[in-house]
């Protein structure tokens, strides 16, 4: 069965978290963590993957936090994915035609798939 690990279902509560914000205001992991209950340890590593995928940027300092990058209408769900989990191949054994047909079916639905329409 196809399943999304939690760390991908949380980089996306992140991320919409993150979306919702005021433009150009930054997010403290802090108050996501509070208002999500989510871990902040675990928020601090999947922001790390968020950021250095390029999806999110850090701010220092005492008002610090993050933003959004890219613009949500710009990052798939396949983005995400391979930010948190790798390489986005969704059925294993590639090497049957069936299997490579539908992988690559599946990857472009998750391609075409924005945040902004989760």
């Amino acid at each position: 069965m196809f399943s999304i690990r939690r760390e991908t279902n949380y980089a996306i509560t992140l991320l919409k978290a993150l979306d919702k914000s005021k433009a150009g205001m930054v997010l403290s992991l802090n108050e996501v963590s509070k208002n999500t209950k989510i871990s902040f340890l675990f928020l601090q590593k999947i922001a790390r993957k968020l950021r250095l995928s390029g999806l999110i940027e850090a701010h220092q300092g005492v008002e610090g936090g993050y933003r959004l990058k890219v613009d949500s209408k710009k990052i798939s769900l396949k983005k995400i994915i391979e930010a948190t989990e790798g390489k986005c191949c969704v059925l294993p054994g590639e090497n049957e035609k069936k299997l490579i047909k539908i992988n690559k079916k599946i990857v472009k639905i998750l391609d075409q798939t924005k945040l902004s329409q989760i």
